[in-house]
């Protein structure tokens, strides 16, 4: 049921967005999608929330805040390159004695596409790694560690409002993050995790000085 309300204030986000998006008057530049040919390198910095489930096996949801840092690279008409790291922690997961903090290190495909002056919406798939720490991790051999690492990918997408030229925010963005560190179950996590910020765009004028 919680999660049932977070997708649907998800969605309520995205209209909003995009009616706020007509309303800005345009300029006389086209602001263009988030990267192109004479914008192609794009950072970005945002507020992270992953929400996550405890124990192994429960719907026992928690919320995890941090932050997180992109850099996107132009590579052909709507195909861009991200990569991604992004950090969360929790002083206390539900029904434990102990924290949790995640730091994902992650790159891959995105394709935008741009349906007003001023709005981007975007698809992405992105693959790396997830270190774990501050917590409880099991081992085979009957010992624990307060860290782990393991693969991670995170399908997602998001909706980016262009401000000026050489500046968007990122309005919000959702991913499903699925990560593989030790528990006593499966060794198997699904988080949906959530964010908003600021994108940098460069030019080739600037890149090129």
């Amino acid at each position: 049921m919680r999660l049932t309300r977070i997708l649907f204030s998800i969605v309520l986000m995205i209209m909003a967005t995009t009616a706020c998006a007509q309303a800005i008057p345009s300029g006389a530049s086209e602001l263009g999608q988030t990267v192109s040919k004479e914008y192609p390198i794009a950072l970005s910095l945002r507020y992270s929330a992953t929400i996550s489930n405890a124990p192994p096996g429960t719907c026992g949801c928690f919320l995890m805040n941090g932050g997180s840092g992109e850099v996107l690279f132009y590579v052909w008409k709507h195909i861009s390159l991200a990569a991604d790291v992004t950090g969360n922690h929790t002083d206390l997961v539900p029904q434990s004695q102990q924290g949790l903090g995640l730091i994902t290190y992650m790159a891959g495909p995105r394709y935008s596409f741009h349906p007003t002056r001023r709005l981007t919406l975007y698809g992405q798939f992105l693959v790396g790694g997830v270190h774990g720490f501050d917590s409880y991790f099991p081992r085979n051999n009957g010992r624990s560690s307060d860290v782990a690492n393991s693969f991670a990918y995170s399908p997602g997408g998001g909706v980016e409002i262009g401000v000026k030229d050489w500046l968007s925010v990122r309005a919000v963005e959702g991913e499903y993050l699925s990560t593989h560190l030790p528990n006593d179950l499966n060794a198997y996590q699904h988080n949906l995790r959530l964010g908003s910020g600021v994108v940098f765009r460069f030019s080739t004028k600037r890149i090129n000085r």
